[in-house]
């Protein structure tokens, strides 16, 4: 149990008023979630300021207070305040400390950059896995200690949640711990207290202006990850983004860089829709996962395996049956189907090679053209997280890669409120150029009027006959697979796995691939039906037929 003699020594305080000699209980930040004898540590946030509420927490019992000034009206003879200059400067190292520094006793992977980060994070969760070690999964979609899987709420928790849950890793001999690490985690120095074995840095592009104001500072906040780096660390890291050589500036760690570029030992050998043939400098890696972007994702997850001591042949032959994370190019199927009047079961979510993504990873699903259920001359959906313009971007290229000829490409989409508003025309001038059909449509509106949004993306749409507007989200999902057909390929981006719309702070339950699901169902039983119909007028008319003949 941490004592105050500790807690002095870890961190320094400028100035200390008052005084607790018994124990300690919990590290805790949220005033209303504070216990007695809990140290309460007042953070500054975005939204609001911890200071403001240190009242609240002694009132709810804490008994040491760390603060960047002392409130002289609180300070009592039970009662310890400690001040410090930045109490963010603290926290990382502080919450670790209390939880006994359970990062020590596993080795740490920390996966930053604008996309990709949480295909990358799945794939290495999911080789480790099938080699057969104790692996943690900490991410945006979920969060994977041992057997209990449970949904994510940030990329990132904040440190004493991120503290706790590695304490929980530890409490099962888990070896590795795989996370995403995003640039508001490491501005707001979340991470701080953990020594990365790996680091890896995936791509930058436009995301989180509206919190980092400009590229340099965003570029800045993930060049921390790397500075954090001994020499006996390892940094994975892709060099065909510019960005890569500011990210790696100063970093003490032995530096692996990879590239896809034609003199370089990386290379795609093959690129279809049912996936990826990739030669990464000798080891042939066959994965499921479709586009370009994806080659960059296998190619770091393989490099990072090879960097925490796992067998070349063992990682490339695991890559093949891994099938990434849910939401990222996520292939729809139907959830129930009526075929022939009658129903069958629901068929597998999967990716665009009809892997399934469901909750045990590496499921094997059948692709589309195999499963009896799904009628193959039904719309092809597929639901990505693509909310960035190099995402929207690369995902609209895979697919368009990958269509047929006379094939209609069909994106619905629309840009979160209350963040970057300079991405929304950059956003409709990429949909613009690859896809057929345009809906534009609601995302995580949040505070923001739809319709004001819907207008910025539209901005960037030259050619306007091409675009249908629909604000509910639901609806322009369901219109869109409705009026489709065998010859359509729609994209519903922005949200992919999440299971919610943040609406004038609600989180509305809203998954795209239930929605999307739902729509092909109905577009089948539609087409049953039409055929039924078909059907019996032709019998009643073969009847007459026969009557007037006899």
């Amino acid at each position: 149990m941490m004592k105050t003699a500790d807690l002095l020594h870890i961190i320094h305080p400028l100035q200390q008023a008052g005084s607790h000699e018994g124990p300690l209980g919990r590290l805790r930040l949220d005033s209303r979630s504070v216990r007695k004898n809990d140290v309460f540590v007042a953070l500054r946030g975005t939204a609001s300021d911890g200071h403001l509420f240190i009242r609240d927490a002694i009132k709810k019992g804490a008994r040491v207070v760390i603060c960047e000034h002392i409130p002289e009206d609180l300070i009592s003879d039970d009662l310890l305040f400690l001040q410090v200059a930045d109490t963010r400067a603290i926290i990382g190292d502080l919450a670790q400390a209390f939880a006994r520094h359970p990062a020590r006793s596993m080795k740490m992977v920390g996966v930053t950059g604008t996309n990709g980060k949480t295909t990358v994070c799945t794939l290495v969760y999911q080789v480790l896995r099938k080699l057969g070690y104790n692996a943690g999964l900490l991410g945006t979609v979920e969060t994977r200690i041992g057997d209990r899987v449970t949904e994510s709420l940030l990329t990132t928790p904040d440190a004493v949640s991120l503290a706790e849950m590695l304490e929980q890793m530890a409490a099962i001999d888990t070896a590795f711990a795989v996370m995403e690490v995003s640039s508001h985690a490491l501005e707001q120095q979340r991470v701080g207290g953990i020594r990365f074995d790996v680091a890896a840095f995936t791509n930058i592009s436009q995301d989180h202006l509206d919190y980092h104001r400009d590229m340099a500072s965003y570029i800045y906040a993930k060049k921390r990850l790397f500075t954090m780096l001994d020499d006996k660390a390892v940094a994975v890291v892709n060099r065909d983004d510019p960005a890569s050589f500011r990210i790696t500036e100063g970093c003490r760690a032995d530096i692996w860089e990879f590239s896809f570029r034609e003199d370089r030992d990386f290379r795609i050998l093959d690129e279809g829709p049912d996936g990826l043939v990739l030669d990464l400098d000798g080891a042939i890696v066959s994965t499921p996962l479709t586009g370009r972007y994806n080659a960059y994702n296998v190619a770091q997850a393989y490099l990072i395996c090879l960097a925490l001591g796992c067998a070349k042949n063992n990682v490339a032959a695991a890559l093949g049956e891994s099938p990434g994370a849910p939401g990222r190019l996520e292939r729809v199927f139907p959830q129930a189907a009526a075929v022939s009047r009658g129903k069958v079961a629901d068929t597998p979510r999967g990716n665009a090679a009809g892997t399934s993504r469901g909750e045990s990873a590496g499921t094997e699903a059948r692709a589309p053209h195999e499963d009896p259920a799904v009628h193959t001359s039904a719309p092809k959906v597929f639901v990505d997280y693509a909310h960035t313009p190099d995402a929207l971007e690369n995902v609209l290229q895979a697919l368009a890669a990958v269509r047929g000829e006379g094939d209609t490409l069909h994106v619905v989409f629309g840009c979160g409120g209350d963040r970057d508003q300079s991405k929304r025309p950059k956003m409709g001038r990429i949909a613009d150029k690859y896809a057929d059909v345009i809906t534009l449509t609601s995302d995580n509106p949040r505070t923001e009027d739809p319709d004001a949004i819907i207008r910025d993306i539209r901005k960037g749409v030259v050619r306007s006959d091409k675009i249908f507007v629909e604000a509910n989200r639901r609806k322009a999902i369901r219109s869109a697979i409705l009026e489709g057909d065998t010859r359509t390929m729609v994209l519903v981006a922005g949200k992919g796995h999440e299971r919610y719309q943040e609406v004038h702070g609600r989180r509305l339950k809203f998954d795209d691939r239930q929605i999307a699901g739902k729509a092909l169902t109905e577009w089948i039983e539609r087409r049953i039906h039409k055929k039924g119909r078909r059907a019996e007028k032709h019998a009643a008319e073969q009847s007459t037929n026969r009557k007037e003949v006899t």
